[in-house]
């Protein structure tokens, strides 16, 4: 039947480059690719005489979803191929290459723009702060270890910009060695800067300049008879060395380049890329791109493309094992965004063909065990809950509150397991203001979250028991049939039970034990939607505390919060008087004066929620 639905579709696309997108019967974009001859291309999904490929029955299975195909007309091949990236990132379809997914790496983070640069850990980096990052590692507790030995060698601060201005004696990190003091006027800036070039130096892979570098200032301190700083300069050099030792050095050359391995098993694809800066290797990172219907040379390039851009630009060497269907196409993209030529090249022989061993070694590697694949948790979670069709879209809602103050409620969205940021939403709770009342709470952000213009998702779960299920019900019943999904709760176990998931008319909770691969699904989706709840708790509370709270009360602009202050000529004042003096004074309708009044209300000193 799909096949019947392309070849109807192709009566009406032209031979023109473009990029086509193919649906499934939701209306989701399952698939986008490019074309040189769009007619031609789409019209190959619909052959029944394909002959057998090691991809054929990934090709079958994407198209048996097929429920509708459209394609975007482009002046030409390489519009077509920068189209095809910008739609897979925003759209991530299901079949398509999709290297982001939902696992935050560490990376080294230098704030260049600030007089003495703090040296950080972070989780993930924000491109337009100014700041340099390095990274990302893969292991968190190796990233750790690095920035351990690299405080050693180079002693940057670590503390924050406010300790760095409030304090005045210097911390323990400056006993320790691992700090210059720039707190407490301990070095000037200019000697802190060098620290800070040899550090960029270092990572530019440029080691052995800073090794010598060091040894020179050693030897020169030695010969001023400063013992002292000689000794300091020793043990940076010292350490360096023996990290510089320890890192693998390509006998290749000198140059940069990055090496790209795609090797398959029964899991599908996955990519090991390794940065090699200098002849020395300074980075690995894998990708598990799925199984996706097209052979790896046209994997390889869609990969390149998505994987390089202005923020992260391409070296002039890529050695990959599998050539691009349009090399010199995706070369051209990669060097426009690098500012500078980039060569594409298989290595067949040398010490470069010995890096792509290397790089392909790792992305063979046996891989973690990882327990079922996406489709199948979403399917026997569809089956255990009694559902018609695995719950690809699913949203999770949670209550925050103090007491009863500044109630707010989360909405978090996965998409096919993993989130969907584009689904994430956040609301004010104004019904259940001023008392703690998750009942209330949860039933008005039901309502506000079906009642509106978004679809409904396949599954939408409730973070607590019985009680919250029982009032999100109710408030699904004032909605049309259409936009109910189903419904689950899921409370905390009790004494080290497992989380209990509670169906609509079953007294006991659903048996899904604790390791379930579906129950720990639905657990990721609400510990996503209680930190995204807390997080939102946390930034109005402390916007409370520093500026009008007027700011945060629903239905109240510009004008109307100039009207309350003329009337009033204080937040204090205006904190002590009642809903109805505040409508009498200010001329605000009644409901917006009771929302004022209790926003007010919650201004407290009460510290946030852990």
């Amino acid at each position: 039947m799909s096949s019947e639905v392309i070849k109807s579709a192709c009566a009406h696309i032209p031979q023109d480059p473009g990029v086509y997108l193919m649906k499934d019967a939701g209306g989701r974009i399952i698939y986008v690719g490019k074309a040189k001859r769009l007619r031609a291309r789409v019209s190959s999904y619909a052959r029944e005489d394909q002959a057998p490929t090691y991809y054929f029955h990934k090709v079958r299975a994407m198209v048996a979803n097929v429920a509708s195909v459209e394609y975007v007309v482009t002046a030409n091949e390489k519009e077509a191929l920068l189209l095809e990236s910008t739609l897979i990132k925003r759209h991530r379809p299901r079949y398509n290459v999709d290297l982001k997914d939902d696992k935050s790496y560490p990376y080294f983070r230098l704030s260049v723009r600030d007089d003495f640069p703090r040296f950080s850990l972070v989780r993930r980096p924000n491109p337009r702060d100014g700041a340099r990052y390095f990274g990302p590692f893969e292991s968190a507790g190796a990233a750790r270890q690095t920035m351990y030995l690299l405080q050693r060698i180079f002693p940057l601060r670590r503390c924050s910009d406010r300790a760095l201005m409030n304090r005045v004696r210097p911390c323990l990190d400056y006993e320790m060695k691992r700090c210059p003091g720039p707190c407490a006027g301990r070095v000037s800036r200019e000697e802190y800067g060098l620290l800070v070039r040899q550090i960029e130096a270092f990572f530019a892979g440029q080691g052995e300049v800073v090794a010598r570098e060091l040894e020179k200032a050693m030897r020169q301190a030695a010969r001023d008879e400063d013992f002292e700083a000689a000794a300091v300069y020793r043990d940076r050099w010292q350490s360096l060395t023996k990290t510089l030792e320890r890192q693998h050095v390509s006998k290749a050359s000198d140059e940069d380049l990055d090496v790209l391995g795609l090797a398959e098993d029964e899991q599908g694809l996955r990519l090991a890329v390794l940065r090699v800066r200098r002849g020395r290797m300074v980075g690995n990172r894998l990708h598990d791109l799925g199984q996706p219907p097209e052979p790896a040379d046209e994997v390889m390039g869609q990969a390149l493309v998505m994987l390089y851009d202005e923020q992260t630009p391409p070296p002039p060497l890529l050695l990959v094992s599998h050539m691009p269907a349009y090399p010199g196409l995706v070369a051209e993209v990669l060097g426009e965004r690098a500012a500078h030529r980039v060569e594409l090249r298989r290595p067949q022989r040398g010490d470069k063909r010995g890096l792509m061993d290397l790089a392909l070694m790792n992305a063979s590697r046996p891989r973690e065990a990882q327990g079922s694949s996406v489709e199948e948790v979403l399917a026997s979670l569809a089956a255990r809950l009694g559902l018609e069709a695995p719950p690809r879209r699913m949203e999770c809602m949670d209550i925050s509150h103090l007491g009863g103050r500044l109630t707010v409620a989360s909405l978090v969205s996965f998409q096919d397991g993993l989130p969907h940021k584009a689904g994430y939403r956040r609301y004010k709770v104004v019904s259940a203001e001023g008392a703690p009342d998750d009942f209330a709470s949860m039933a008005e952000v039901v309502g506000r979250r079906l009642g509106g213009d978004m679809a409904p998702p396949d599954l939408l779960v409730v973070d607590g028991g019985k009680g919250q299920l029982g009032v999100a019900l109710e408030a699904m019943e004032a909605l049309a049939p259409e936009r109910r999904p189903a419904l689950i709760a899921l409370a905390k176990g009790k004494n080290g039970e497992p989380d209990r998931v509670f169906l609509p008319g079953r007294k006991n909770p659903a048996a899904l034990k604790a390791r379930d691969p579906a129950l720990l699904l639905l657990m990721r989706l609400r510990d996503e939607a209680h930190r995204f709840a807390i997080t939102y708790h946390r930034a109005l509370r402390r916007k409370a505390l520093t500026k009008s709270i007027l700011e945060e009360v629903p239905g109240v602009g510009p004008g109307r919060r100039a009207k309350l202050f003329k009337a009033f000529g204080s937040l204090a004042s205006l904190k002590a008087a009642s809903a109805e003096e505040i409508s009498l004074r200010a001329g605000l309708d009644l409901a917006t004066s009771r929302r004022v009044a209790a926003f007010l209300g919650s201004l407290d000193s009460t510290p946030a929620p852990e």
